[in-house]
């Protein structure tokens, strides 16, 4: 009796305990393709960025990775700050007003000079299903405000 309830303990140790290890991870989904952006007109000339990408079979959403160049006045320099914007669909429009004008809070307002963005398809619901490491789309695109143009 006694070697039966060890042989069942360790047999229930190894399912509690070995089982979620070897389920692993979900199969990462690939990255998008197609990945471009480009200046469109909202409300006045030039206002928003949109992106557009080929869509994933399996992604139930996206996130739009961005980081934001300021250029914060001569004495202090330049800041990237990383923004993201999900869409469950194979686009987004991104406002440039929707990101902040004075980045550093130091009362005055900083000039917003470019993104880099990309892009990565997500399976959610969840991050204890692994659906954040999937990989971006390569390569990123890159958006100069005063010129209005993207390119990868």
């Amino acid at each position: 009796m006694r070697k039966t309830l060890c042989v069942a303990m360790t047999l229930l140790a190894i399912a509690v305990l070995g089982g979620p290890a070897s389920a692993g991870p979900q199969a990462a989904l690939p990255a998008p393709t197609g990945f471009t952006c480009s200046f469109v007109t909202a409300t006045i000339v030039n206002d928003t960025i949109r992106c557009e990408w080929v869509a994933l079979d399996t992604a139930t959403k996206y996130s739009v990775d961005t980081i934001a160049n300021f250029e914060l006045g001569s004495t202090l320099g330049a800041l990237g700050v990383d923004f993201d914007f999900g869409t469950p669909i194979n686009s987004v429009d991104i406002p440039l007003s929707s990101l902040p004008v004075d980045i550093n809070l130091d009362t005055i307002d900083d000039t917003l000079v470019s993104l880099v963005l990309r892009v990565k398809g997500l399976r959610p619901p969840g991050k204890q299903l692994y659906n954040q490491n999937n990989p971006f789309s390569s390569p990123t695109v890159t958006c100069i405000v005063t010129t209005a143009t993207c390119s990868q």
